[in-house]
This record gives C-alpha cells, structure tokens and sequence, in this order.
C-alpha cells in the first residue's frame, strides 16, 4: 500500500471478502485489485512461467492420494492448467470421454477386451520425470564398475601431513617407459603404471570383460577399488573372472577393515615413534621408499599378542601413500626396503613379515615396484638365495637381496637414505611426520636437497584426482589425461614452473561463479520478510549479497570435491537455501533446485569418493 501511494495511484474499491475455506483465491483477488489500483496490469495467464508453490497445500493434496507435477522443476504451463492431477483409480469405471474427443484417446481402459494392463496407471515415460537430473548420478559408475559411495580409510591431520609428501618437480615428470610397463628375459611382461594412461588393445577387451562379468554377478566396487581393476586383471594372469574375483575380496576387506571407522593419524601416532615403518625418501623414478625395521618391534607386542598395531601402521602408511604421493600416470608404486640388522634365523618375525606380504600383495595389489632385503645374515642369506633361484622372473625382478647396502645407491640419491642404508642422512629418531626431502632424485646424487623447492604440492591434486582413472577408448586422450584439479593447483603449479592447464583455472572459479549465479537467479523465489515481532532479518536470510559472498568464498576455499560440497550447503545455507527454522515453516523454504543446478559435476562426482558419509 505504501509503494501504491508513493506511486500516486489512488485506491479502488474493496474487494469482496474471499469466501471462507478459498483462502488463495481471495489472495489473488485481492492481489489483482492492488495491481489495478495501481494503474498497473496483471501478466496474462499465458505468460506466467513461474507458479509459487503452496507447499501446505501440496503437501495436503499428496497426503490425499493426488498425483503432484513435480515442485524440483520450473512449472512452464499456464495457471489455468492443474497443478493436481486425480490418480486413476485402476478398478473404477471409465469417464466419459469429453465431447469431440475419441473414448479411445480419453480413457484406454474404456476397451474391456484390453485387459487389466490397459486400465493401469500412466507408464513412467508418460508421467513427468520426478528425478535429479542425470548429471546427478554420474558418481553412480565408477571406470565402468558399478559403484558405492567410498567408505572413509584415513584420517590425518594436517601437522601430519608432510610438506615435501609429493615434490613439486613431479609435474614437470614423464616416465621411463620401463617404469610404464617392465618386460623380462623371457618375453613376459607386467604393467606397472594403470591409469590415466593408454591402455593395450588386449587390456581393453580384457577390461570390457571384466566389467561385463562383474554386471553379470551383480558385485558394487568402491571408486579406488574399481580404479584397480588393470591391476586385478594383471595378477590373474588376464583371466577376467579370477580378477573380478580378487576385486571383491579387496572390496569385502576393505568394507570389514575400515567399517569402525578411517585409520587416524592420532591413532598411530605413539606407536610411530619405534621407527617400524616410515617412509624416508624416493628413488630416481620418483618412486616413495617405505622402511621397515622388524626388530624394532617391541617384544612386549609378541607378549600381549598386539602385533595387529603393527599392521595398522602399515595400512595407515598405504593409504597415506595412496593419498599424498601418488600421481595417476606418473607415479604409482613403491618401493620397500627391509631392514633385517640384528635378525639371526631364529629371531625373524614370520608372522609380522607374512602379514606384511598378505597385505601388499591381496589388498594393494600391483604398487610394489620393488622389495630390498638388506643387512641379512649369512644364514638368512643363503637360504634367500637358495629360494631366489624358484621365483619367476616378475618375482625375481621384485626381490632384491642386498650384499651391502651400498647397492641402494644405484637407485637413489644419497639424501634420501640413512647413513645405515648407504645414504647421507643422520639416522633418524623422529619418523612422524615423514622426515621426507625434496629432490633432486638422480641415482648416487651426493649435493644434499634443493633449497628452493616448493612444498605441499600434494593439493593441486583432489581426492578424486589422485585416485585416477582407466583409459576410455570413446573419449580424447586430453579426457583421459585430464586431471581433477583442487583450488590451490593454479598456485603451486605456478610456484613450480609447471604449465598450468586451462581446466586447472576453471575448477578454481567454477563453484563460485556457478554458485553464485545461481544463487542470484533464484533469490527469494519463495521466501518472506519476516514480522516485526520476529526480529530483524538474519544475515543472508533472502539470498542477500552478503550470503552470497559466504557461498562463493566457501566455494572458493574449499579443497577437494567434499570439502566443495561442504562447503557450498554452508554458504548455501546463509543464502536461505537450507535452515533449520525453514525446515519447519513451508513458507521460508526456497526452491530445491537452486543448490543442485549451481554445484559442478566434480563436486557431486566427488560424493562418491572422498570422505563423506553416505548420507
């Protein structure tokens, strides 16, 4: 009324007061009456393109047993057409079919030699569509693989995490193609980089299989486990059923192992301190090194039969390693050096180190590069050699017993190595976080690190980056390649000297921009100002402008496609988009696309896999 007589329109007469029970056609009565007071003209019906949704109502109609045209969409019919369409009741009595218009075409079922087929309800294709939209369930296939959403396998903290975990001079780095796939003396050969790398015509075709057997059984991978499945295929000898078999005893360990919850750098963190695994440096291949001393073992652990914490450190240093140190297509494997000083043939922990192989071999299968064995007894040594001579030529190639440790100097620098390894570094008696240093990571470089080497070049990449994909034959090679990119890529890679890729920058600003403008398309479709008695207007509450700066900076500051998402409900949430109090007044709520359509395909491909409850 206000803005009317600012407007210098005069009133008009009253309206007549809605007749009781019609309360929304008094409102737009009264709406229409305001309008022409006004001097001002309502839109026609048929130009109307977007409805407000009484939700009361709605909600009412549905509980009623009417069939809704979907809310989650924009409504693009004019008003005159229902909202609420009666469901048919599939046993009740055709209607009469309106005049001019055939029985047949009003009613099928108005032709009893139909049958009961005839009379039932609309077919799916014939009713609007009530779901998300199919970018949605991207996440829903993994590499081929049906897939579930990833169960939570680590937890560390960010003191924890290593600066140099992943050095800067990786993405400058292609690898040799013996590291891509390594040939032996007698014609075999077994590939040791999988993804986001050609594959072979027969790995494809293998693949193909292995994906149809795994529909056929119906089994569900996590994302990391399906991104394996070269691997699989290549330890069954490529036998697609063996290696689908082997997926699923990962997946089945995986799901009991980690069901209680992720591995925690808090967990481990008293029990790191023994120096039993630790990671201490890469090879020339740029490869991570992880050490194992077995009489460091405390014997109090064989005592109370706790050797199990043993195997948690492990399996927390393989999944950091497959968190923080790896690159799809350049780096992915490792290499593990055993310290047996001290060991006569009595004293060597076969269970422990049995545990260990089981591990490596079943459940992380195909990231050993190389296993050395050095400081070993003359005894231990003969009896090794004597089983050396057994192993096949992949086991042979894995296996490496060291007369000295000397010989580790012909695949690593100098500094990455403990001076009781043939290195130059002071042995250690701090092992966490990973007194790991930057290059360079020539064989035998004796200089010491770079001084001015770039840290934390592990977030460039996202969870769901690291964790790669396998080679699509119906996409480009720059699809294949491409990585996913987290916030901070544009910055290190720069620092680094890298080149940095167009999709770098954009997966930087996307959420943001897309968030953003999706946010002011939609602001205050269907929210009010609340009453005086109610209080001011909290910030952000309508999708103001300073809840949609707390949208695209916690877009922005997000690191992986989780936190992204996180994020986003958060800023979404100073926008009017989600709120507690809304949940409980249908007036405050506001359309339920708004979120969706703005988050990008990464963000909700990345539900899938990074650490996020399924929920």
């Amino acid at each position: 009324a206000a803005q009317l007589q600012a407007m210098g329109c005069s009133g008009s007469k009253a309206s007549p007061a809605p007749v009781a029970g019609d309360k929304e056609a008094g409102a737009a009565t009264a709406a229409t009456t305001l309008l022409n007071a006004g001097g001002l003209q309502a839109k026609p019906a048929a130009e109307a393109c977007r409805l407000p949704i009484n939700l009361a109502q709605t909600r009412r109609a549905m509980s009623e047993g009417h069939e809704m045209s979907s809310p989650v969409h924009h409504i693009t019919h004019v008003p005159s057409e229902p909202l609420m369409r009666q469901r048919p009741d599939p046993l009740a009595s055709p209607p009469a079919a309106a005049e001019g218009q055939s029985a047949a075409v009003s009613f099928a079922a108005a032709d009893p030699s139909k049958g009961a087929a005839a009379r039932a309800p609309p077919k799916r294709r014939d009713r609007p569509a009530r779901t998300l939209p199919a970018s949605m369930m991207e996440a829903c296939g993994a590499n081929g693989f049906k897939a579930i959403p990833e169960i939570p396998s680590l937890s560390c903290r960010e003191d924890f995490i290593a600066p140099f975990s992943l050095p800067g001079e990786v993405w400058g780095y292609t690898p040799p193609s013996e590291a891509v796939v390594t040939k032996f003396k007698n014609g075999d050969s077994e590939r040791k980089i999988h993804l986001n790398i050609e594959l072979t015509e027969s790995e494809l075709d293998r693949l193909s299989q292995m994906r149809q057997e795994a529909k056929t059984i119906g089994a569900e991978f996590y994302p990391s486990v399906a991104a394996m499945a070269t691997r699989f295929l290549s330890r069954a000898r490529m036998d697609p059923k063996k290696a689908v078999k082997l997926m699923k005893a990962t997946q089945e360990w995986r799901a009991e192992y980690f069901k209680e919850g992720p591995v925690s750098s808090e967990e481990v963190a008293e029990d790191m301190k023994h120096g039993i695994v630790y990671f201490t440096g890469r090879d020339s291949c740029m490869r991570p090194a992880i050490v194992i001393r077995a009489a460091r073992i405390p014997q109090q652990w064989y005592a109370d039969k706790c050797v199990s914490r043993f195997i948690r450190m492990l399996i927390f240093c393989m999944e950091y390693f497959t968190r923080y140190m790896v690159v799809p297509g350049k780096i992915e494997n490792l290499s593990v050096i055993v310290d047996m000083q001290g060991l006569g043939i009595g004293q060597v922990p076969l269970g422990p180190l049995g545990e260990v192989y089981s591990v490596m071999s079943h459940h992380y299968i195909g990231r050993v590069y190389k296993f050395y064995v050095c400081n070993v007894s003359y005894v231990l040594g003969s009896i090794a050699g004597m089983a050396k001579s057994i192993l096949t030529d992949r086991q042979k190639q894995k296996l490496n017993m060291l007369s000295s440790v000397a010989e580790l100097r012909k695949d690593f620098a100098l500094h990455q190595l403990e001076e009781d390894l043939g290195g130059s570094r002071k042995n250690f008696t701090e092992f966490f976080p990973f007194p790991l240093q930057p290059g360079p990571y020539d064989a035998g470089y004796a200089q010491g690190p770079c001084s001015g080497a770039v840290p934390d070049a592990h977030d460039v990449l996202t969870h769901l980056g690291v964790i790669g994909k396998l080679w699509n034959p119906k996409i480009s090679a720059k699809e294949n390649m491409r990585f996913e990119y987290g916030p901070k890529a544009v910055e290190i890679l720069e620092r680094c000297g890298a080149a940095v890729p167009a999709e770098a920058r954009f997966e930087r600003e996307a959420s943001a921009a897309l968030l953003a403008a999706r946010s002011m398309e939609s602001e205050g479709s269907y929210a009010r100002r609340p009453s005086a008695e109610e209080g001011p207007l909290r910030k952000g509450r309508t999708g103001s402008a300073e809840g949609l700066a707390t949208t695209a900076s916690a877009s922005t500051a997000a690191t992986d496609g989780a936190a992204a998402l996180a994020a986003a409900l958060q800023g979404a949430a100073a926008c009017g988009v989600e709120d507690e109090e809304a949940s409980r007044n249908p007036e405050w709520e506001v359309e339920e696309t708004g979120l969706v359509a703005a988050a990008p395909p990464s963000m909700w491909r990345g539900l899938m896999c990074c650490q996020v409850p399924a929920s």
